[in-house]
């Protein structure tokens, strides 16, 4: 019996013990940070590229903030081609696959050019540091429908080589969904 008690009056002050610690939560000294415009990513036949810019002068932040999303889209939209002019020509006869692969090649080159001036800020947000850093937050935006249709504008240009254009946007679309959803 006096076991049980021993033990019984044990458990009770391991129990009270227990519950003597400090009521205070400790904070992470790791601070948590979204990053603005971090919602906006590519799919559902858009891709956009985040990019931002730092300077202790708006316009300049700006700029930086725009050449880094520029820069970025064109990469993005030049692997975007690349893969859907590989496939495109994979699905042709061998007849075709040549004419057809270079002639696309050529005409894509330069319609990424064109687009990427056309591309849609769809985010800017900015935010001001205490040493008076400004940092621009730009998210552009590029559908792809629009690409096409400047693609197709410069396709049509020569109709010596005949390009199947709904294959076409098929495959462009189902690049940008499945490489750029993120």
């Amino acid at each position: 019996m006096k076991k049980f008690f021993v033990l019984a009056l044990c458990v009770c002050a391991i129990c009270m013990l227990g519950s003597c610690r400090s009521s205070k939560q400790e904070k992470s000294p790791i601070k948590t940070f979204v990053m603005p415009c971090s919602e906006y990513t590519s799919g559902e036949g858009a891709l956009r590229a985040w990019a931002s810019g730092i300077s202790d002068n708006e316009n300049t932040a700006r700029k930086k903030a725009m050449t880094s999303a520029s820069a970025e889209l064109a990469a993005m939209l030049s692997k975007a081609v690349q893969s859907t002019t590989e496939d495109y020509s994979a699905s042709l006869t061998e007849a075709n696959k040549a004419a057809s692969k270079s002639f696309l090649s050529d005409r894509t080159k330069i319609t990424v050019d064109k687009t990427i001036s056309g591309a849609t800020i769809i985010c800017d947000r900015w935010n001001k540091d205490e040493n008076g850093q400004y940092t621009n937050y730009i998210v552009l935006e590029l559908k792809g429908a629009e690409y096409l249709k400047a693609l197709y504008e410069e396709l049509s240009k020569n109709q010596e080589v005949q390009i199947d254009k709904q294959l076409l946007e098929e495959l462009f679309m189902k690049n940008i969904n499945e490489n750029y959803n993120k």
